[in-house]
């Protein structure tokens, strides 16, 4: 029992049960620091989390961006859309919503998932772009034999879960079928009040679903010679009826394909230890509108405002690992559309808001890595990148980016390198200093340079907002982090720090960008837009996080972290404000387990810090603090696993910050937190 408890303690955040294999899975662990975290699924099972981006926030240093009861954008160290990578298995996938009412996040379901792999700062070189961090998904592979999990989850708010889980593996061929149901009503807060009842919503539609998703995913793989390995992975995810408060329109569908083939040789030569070809397609359909809300007018449709939206995405990679070396070639290409139809003049107008872009990038990169000594080790990596970002000139709004940033460009080109370097140092058995120096750089998203909706029938001397505009002119944001940790690791507590201090240079910032070229149906002299604009920003921040054996099978646990972010100021933009948007506030939790491994209790508090470092130009607003009470406990028998949770256990409403600011369809509605959440899961394996 002793040795089972000082196993647990190598967990940054605490085990659902004590497998014998997780044991092992700690033990490697416990060995090797870097500047990555993870997030195992059985963590993840023991919560009430509905996507990846909710349960990620267990982890110190991220936090999420909350739009609904569902599909929420995560958020690390302060840097959240396209300035981290979020990938599935290294596969790139971008949602079609321009409102990120589909992240990439959104677009996986927890029974494909095994573990999430977080790597904090500019410290990755193997994708282009993660130039606040990594998010990587990886998914499901079988262990051997066969085998049937079954996972089903049902809660407050009508909340139901359900994915079966088959597989099959032997020494030749292996291969996973996965399905996955859920379902929800809109959930209430601490007063009573459904989130549907803070927005517009048609009286028939406020306790209607929140939403219905479907998911189906299968894994093949086989080994044609030995040390060959070949692999082929297919998921389809269909979400319908998805509704979001804080947004002007409702997802009336969004669906997702995920295909990859993939090629791994290993054992090549003494020197040449292993060779990875991966190729894979990502697609998403989505159709958002407000056929469920109150509006003016009386259309000839069943809305009065609509966007068809869609991406693609083609991509793969080579890469080769030559003794303390890793080198490899990345390529894909990105394609976004999206078209807004609007109900004016009884007629509806079309608007190619994102018009057709592509954005196409090759890279190369090389990582090496090497215990110089019985004390230090290096980690260090290199990466060059060529990319070019283009519209359709036939659909891009020239005349809207003329006259808010004298040009008609509809394509660039950008050529930039990254690297960093990381060094661990074994200061004593019990002791582990580490400090890296990252620089990373990731190009413009279409959307802020290359959006294009133009409102000059509906604006005034009044409201002078008269369009929301992308910048053809942005230059790439380019990130130069330093990064200081320790980690102390004893019999009876493992405890790590970091400190970070990041310095931004031409941060792509949301401006209030006052007319350039005035014109009477384009841009009104007093027209102002929301547009982008470079800046230079610091963001400077820690996070902390410890767990304590107690006595016996008693765990104390805790963490906390904390990120601010200042800009500089260019008045003659619209940009007044040093205070950086939707940066989060000061998160702490404590909690105590009682772990057999067989059986768990577990309690915690969760707290956030009252958020008053608002960018005034945005009309951001200050956000309180609060504290919440979340208890678990679960049992194994055989071969079941009873599950059951309350979180907010004192019902208390809350909001957390970055809950609003959310252009060009925002309904203003901030969307508070969930109220007291009952919830149950059962899992049954063979």
């Amino acid at each position: 029992m002793k040795k089972k408890a000082f196993i647990l303690t190598a967990l940054f955040s605490l085990p659902a049960f004590a497998q014998e294999v997780l044991l092992k899975e700690v033990e490697v662990k416990a060995k090797k620091e870097t500047f990555q975290d993870s997030l195992e699924v059985r963590e993840v099972r023991e919560s009430f989390s509905k996507d990846v981006g909710e349960a990620l926030t267990r982890l110190e240093g991220l936090w999420k961006v909350r739009k609904a009861g569902i599909a929420n954008d995560v958020v690390l160290r302060a840097f959240y859309r396209d300035n981290i990578n979020v990938l599935i298995d290294d596969t790139r996938i971008y949602g079609a919503c321009p409102n990120r009412m589909d992240p990439p996040a959104f677009h996986v379901d927890f029974s494909e998932v095994e573990k999430i792999e977080v790597i904090k700062g500019p410290f990755d070189v193997k994708h282009q772009g993660s130039l606040g961090g990594l998010v990587n998904i990886i998914t499901k592979k079988p262990e051997r034999g066969f085998h049937l999990k079954l996972n089903a989850t049902a809660g407050s708010f009508n909340f139901i879960n359900l994915s079966p889980v088959v597989s099959y593996a032997d020494d030749k061929l292996y291969g996973l079928a996965g399905y996955s149901y859920k379902y929800s009503k809109p959930y209430k807060d601490g007063d009573g009040k459904r989130i549907t009842e803070y927005a517009n919503y048609k009286p028939q539609y406020v306790n209607s679903k929140a939403f219905e998703i479907n998911t189906y995913w299968a894994r093949f793989g086989f080994k044609p010679l030995e040390n060959h390995d070949f692999e082929i992975s297919y998921t389809r995810q269909e979400a319908d009826h998805v509704l979001y408060p804080a947004l002007m329109m409702d997802a009336i569908y969004d669906n997702t394909d995920r295909l990859k083939v993939s090629y791994k040789v290993s054992r090549i030569t003494d020197i040449w230890k292993e060779l990875k070809l991966q190729f894979y397609y990502t697609r998403v359909e989505h159709w958002m509108d407000d056929r469920y809300r109150t509006f003016m007018g009386t259309p000839s449709g069943p809305y009065s405002m609509a966007t068809d939206a869609s991406t693609k995405t083609y991509g793969g990679r080579i890469e080769a690992k030559l003794s303390d070396f890793t080198v490899g070639l990345e390529a894909y290409k990105r394609n976004w559309s999206a078209t807004n139809y609007m109900w004016m003049n009884n007629v509806y107008r079309t608007q190619y808001v994102i018009p057709d872009v592509d954005i196409t990038s090759i890279g190369v990169y090389g990582e090496y890595e090497k215990k110089l000594s019985d004390k230090l080790r290096l980690k260090a990596g290199i990466r060059l990148d060529s990319t070019k970002s283009e519209a359709d000139s036939s659909k891009a709004n020239t005349n809207l980016y003329w006259a808010y940033h004298s040009t008609r460009s509809t394509s660039k080109t950008d050529t930039y390198p990254s690297g960093n370097v990381q060094l661990f140092y074994s200061l004593s058995p019990e002791v582990e200093l580490f400090t890296g120096l990252g620089y990373a750089v990731r190009v413009p998203d279409p959307q802020e340079r290359y959006f294009a909706l133009n409102r000059a029938m509906q604006c005034s001397q009044t409201n002078p907002y008269c369009a929301w505009v992308g910048n053809p002119e942005l230059k790439p944001s380019k990130n130069t982090e330093l990064d200081f940790g320790i980690k102390h690791q004893t019999k009876k507590a493992l405890t790590k720090a970091t400190v970070f201090v990041s310095y931004v240079q031409d941060y792509i910032t949301v401006n209030n960008k006052p007319v350039e070229n005035p014109s009477m149906m384009v841009a009104p002299s007093f027209a102002r837009a929301r547009s982008y604009e470079n800046v230079n920003a610091t963001f400077w921040g820690f996070e902390i996080n410890s767990t304590y054996n107690v006595w016996n099978n008693l765990f104390l646990f805790g963490g906390a972290s904390y990120v601010q972010g200042r800009k500089d100021t260019k008045p003659l933009k619209g940009i007044t404000d040093k205070d950086v948007a939707e940066v989060p506030p000061l998160k702490g939790r404590l909690g105590l387990r009682y772990d057999t491994g067989l059986w768990f209790m577990e309690g915690e508090v969760v707290a956030m810090a009252t958020q008053d470092r608002v960018d005034s130009d945005l009309k951001e607003q200050k956000t309180s603090g609060w504290a919440i009470i979340n208890l678990k406990a679960g049992a194994e028998y055989r071969n079941f696993k009873l599950i059951a949770g309350v979180e907010n256990l004192f019902d208390k409403k809350y909001y957390e910050y970055l809950s609003y600011q959310r252009d060009p369809f925002r309904s203003g509605v901030k969307v508070p937190e969930p109220g007291r959440s009952l919830y149950l899961t059962l899992q049954y394996s063979f």
